[in-house]
């Protein structure tokens, strides 16, 4: 798990107070992080499966729309402080279970992936979340 934020500990100021999408993984599904600048600058960074720790991540930078980061930034700020938000919980299996949250700094979402439970909020980062991964995942 460690090797996954290498990245973004050599350019932590370059990410300082970025929004951080990650995607936990599991035994058999290789997770992510994406961490998303103001500027609209994406940069993806894969993670091994969880039984593959020596693998080494992958990073790709792209370019997400400037008024897509604008409402991912402006959804972030209506939703504060994320750890806040409802959980809607999911049954999920230990081995092929993946969490999806958003970070921004040390305030982190419940799991996007067990869907919005009825909150506005939740589905609006859901409903960015869900945009940006496959903007950065198509290729």
């Amino acid at each position: 798990m460690k090797t996954i934020f290498a990245a973004a500990i050599l350019c932590a100021g370059c990410y300082a107070q970025s929004v951080t999408i990650v995607n936990s993984g599991s035994t058999n599904t290789a997770g992510f992080q994406i961490v998303v600048g103001k500027s609209g600058k994406a940069v993806y960074t894969s993670q091994p499966r969880r039984t593959d720790q020596r693998a080494a991540p992958k990073t790709t930078t792209k370019t997400i729309a400037k008024s897509l980061a604008a409402r991912l930034y402006k959804d972030v700020a209506a939703a504060r402080p994320l750890a806040s938000l409802p959980e809607p919980h999911c049954m999920k299996s230990a081995s092929f279970g993946t969490r999806l949250t958003i970070r921004l700094g040390d305030d982190e979402s419940p799991d996007l992936s067990c869907g919005d439970g009825g909150d506005p909020k939740l589905a609006a980062l859901i409903q960015d979340t869900d945009v940006i991964v496959k903007a950065l995942r198509s290729e």
